[in-house]
């Protein structure tokens, strides 16, 4: 199998085959991968599944650099937090490994909603805190309370996330969002030896990356796959 750089995040390749093989979607799927990075998930979807995807990054280097690699895919500059796509658009959004670098990640599950199919999928892996303290709920509720007496009018790009804690998700609201909306839980599953796998590559490869992952016992890896309901 050709080596794809979507192996560099906890579980690689296997996380992302099982959550597709699970979704069981058709070869005429339409798959948007927010967060694509160098688009090397996407170019996997496309070549191995046959799907139609489309790969969506705020980096103009990474887009780049995907369109350099994957020609033949369909690769577009943006932000995962206001997707600029017709409604009912994707059979499936993917979210690797990103949700949890977004200010807003609701503002994104919600894009997500718009932008599928009834029936769609919304598939999440990422890093999030297991059993979240008093004080970790402290810190997202004083965001939330800096973000309702913001002035009307000011950015959303100033806005403090009620998600995360220290670079990692805290799921209660999310998981409210996800309820709200009406999307259907397919799987919840803790993948905390994923991350305990990459970490110790991380450390062994010298990455100076790997101080994210070290001393942080209470922080794991999940997988999510919810489906949109049909109305």
């Amino acid at each position: 199998m050709q080596k794809y750089d979507c192996l560099n995040h906890p579980g690689g390749i296997e996380i992302t085959k099982k959550a597709f093989d699970i979704c069981s979607l058709p070869k005429s799927a339409k798959v948007l991968d927010v967060g694509c990075g160098q688009g090397d998930t996407a170019a996997y979807l496309t070549s191995g599944y046959g799907f139609s995807v489309t790969g969506l990054d705020k980096s103009t280097e990474s887009i780049t650099q995907a369109k350099q690699k994957h020609p033949d895919i369909e690769f577009i500059k943006g932000d995962g937090q206001w997707l600029d796509f017709d409604s009912l658009s994707f059979d499936c959004v993917l979210i690797e490994c990103a949700l949890s670098l977004m200010t807003l990640p609701i503002e994104t599950i919600h894009e997500a909603y718009c932008v599928l199919k009834e029936g769609g999928y919304l598939i999440v892996h990422d890093l999030y805190i297991l059993h979240p303290s008093n004080e970790d709920l402290e810190i997202i509720a004083n965001a939330a309370k800096l973000n309702e007496e913001q002035i009307e009018g000011a950015c959303r790009e100033e806005r403090k996330s009620t998600c995360t804690v220290n670079g990692a998700l805290v799921l209660n609201e999310i998981h409210n969002t996800l309820s709200e909306l009406g999307f259907k839980p397919v799987l919840f599953e803790d993948r905390k030896t994923d991350l305990d796998s990459y970490a110790a590559s991380l450390i062994f490869n010298g990455s100076d990356r790997k101080d994210l992952y070290q001393s942080k016992t209470k922080i794991s890896y999940f997988l999510m796959i919810v489906r949109k309901a049909n109305k």
